[in-house]
Parts: C-alpha cells; structure tokens; sequence
C-alpha cells in the first residue's frame, strides 16, 4: 500500500498544487489509515465498505473527534478515487461512508476590543516593533493564514492601490485590500526594510516581512510571536494565528458584510467554507430588519 500512498502524495502535490502543510495532513491520515490495513492482512482490492466502518469505529473508541473523523475519512475518500482512477480497483469502498459532524461550533475569536489591543501592543519606535505593529495592521487588515503572512512578497504590495497579492491554498491568489492603518505601517516598516536590504546587500531577499536576522518568518516563528504580543495586551486566554483569520471574519460580518464579500476577502474556493459564520449574518438579517422594516 506504501507505494500507492506515495503515488497518491505525489498525485495532490503536483496535479492539485496543495500546500506543503496540507499534504503533511494527508499523509499523516493516510500512514495511520496503513497501519490498519496491515494488520487486517487485506489488499487494497479487498477492501470493503465493512472494513472501512471497522477503521473509523476503531478511531472512535480511541476518542478521535467528530471533525478529525471527517477529515480523515475525506483523505481515504480522495486516496480510494485515485485508485479507483488510476484503474488499482473496480469499485470505491469509501464512496457511501460518511461522518456525522453534530454541531458547527463558531470558531473562537477575539473581541475588537481584544483585536485593537494586540494591534497596540507593539508599540516603541524601535525598527523592531515598527515591523511588527506593520505585521500585525496586516494580517487584520487581510485576515490572511499565517503562511500567507509570511509568504507576501515585498513586490505583492500595490501601494498607490492599497491593495497586497495574496497566495493561498493550491496555488490560488487574490487582491485584498489594505486598511488605511495596515498601509501607513506597511510604509513606514518598508523604508526600514529598504535600510535593512542596502546594509546587509539582501537584494536578492523577495519577502516583505524579515526577522531580526533579517530571514523570512516561519509558522513556529510566527506562532511564538503572535503569544508573545497577545500577553502583552492582556489577552490572559490561549491565542493562535488562525484565530486572527477568524476574528476578521467575524467583526466584518459583524460590521454588515454578506458572506460573499468574506467568501473573497479569505480566500475560501466554496461558499460552504465561509457558511461558518452563518448565524452572524443571520443576527446581522435581524438588525437590519429590526432597523428598516416597515412593521419595526
């Protein structure tokens, strides 16, 4: 199975254009998947629907959340089609199993009063916390993934426009607009970075955002960053970078937007990603109706 499992990896990476991260993921459902495989001595043209609802209870008694269940049973879906493609098999057996997800729980986000907070915790004039205040203006600006804030490129910023290029998920890029507070930061940490570049003869260095050793940012790197400011503004509950996505998402719906608008601003391919966020644009529904209907 080993051989059809790498075949497959290499299928999503090159045909697919899927994210390092995202492939690791695969993998990872797939290596554990293997294990069961091999101990039930089957061959992947014996492989029944009974076997693969024996996997997925197997997972259940060692307490794999509803959601985790769902994503790995979508990877043994999407490995039995390449099979199923590629001729290995006549038929899937994955094709009718599904998972039932009970609750969709509002990912947690910050307040705006939490998220002006963390904006404000980088403070100092400093070369340093200029960056870092610039950073921060963006990635609320944007509601980007981490990966994405590290990958901007300092040719990605359309600075008469207000506008940076995002790169996401497969290969796929947007324009999403810059906030006016995002853009000013932005400036003033790109005329250090121009200091930084002519000093250290970086010319060659594309990506806008540089540490202190002047290298670009990784997500680890990123994630003990955004704790650190996040401590700093007296944020006393965990904090993690996507929940930064989620906050924007979150308050814009909150400001009036529609799905569609959040749809483009994160980057999500399918509007039923973004359907997240319903119940806010229904509350949203509410006031508007409470506020202009004729009979309120």
């Amino acid at each position: 199975m080993m051989t059809e499992v790498a075949e497959f990896l290499q299928y999503i990476t090159a045909e697919k254009g899927l994210s390092e991260n995202t492939r690791s993921s695969y993998q990872q459902d797939l290596l554990q998947y293997e294990e069961f495989f091999r101990l039930s001595q089957q061959t992947l043209e014996s492989v029944d629907h009974k076997h693969l609802r024996d996997y997925l209870a197997r997972l259940r008694r060692r307490e794999v959340g509803p959601r985790s269940l769902a994503r790995k049973l979508s990877t043994l879906k999407q490995f039995f089609q390449f099979l199923l493609r590629e001729g290995r098999i006549e038929a899937s057996p994955a094709e009718l199993l599904t998972v039932l997800v009970k609750t969709k729980r509002l990912p947690k986000h910050l307040t705006v009063d939490e998220s002006f907070a963390l904006l404000e915790a980088a403070e100092g004039d400093t070369p340093g916390s200029t960056r870092d205040r610039a950073m921060l203006e963006v990635w609320y600006a944007t509601g980007c993934r981490v990966s994405e804030l590290a990958g901007i490129l300092a040719a990605d910023i359309d600075w008469k426009g207000g506008l940076v290029l995002v790169r996401g998920k497969g290969g796929r890029e947007r324009w999403v607009p810059l906030s006016q507070d995002s853009l000013t930061w932005a400036q003033r940490y790109r005329d250090l970075r121009h200091e930084w570049v002519a000093r250290f003869d970086l010319l060659e260095q594309e990506v806008f955002f540089l540490t202190d050793r002047v290298k670009p940012y990784n997500r680890q790197q990123l994630w003990k960053w955004l704790r650190k400011y996040a401590t700093k503004a007296g944020i006393h509950r965990k904090v993690w970078p996507h929940m930064i996505r989620h906050s924007v998402a979150t308050h814009v719906l909150q400001g009036g937007a529609d799905l569609r608008t959040v749809q483009e601003l994160l980057g999500h391919r399918s509007i039923s990603t973004t359907e997240i966020y319903t119940h806010l644009n229904v509350e949203n529904l509410k006031t508007m109706q409470r506020k202009f209907h004729p009979r309120d």
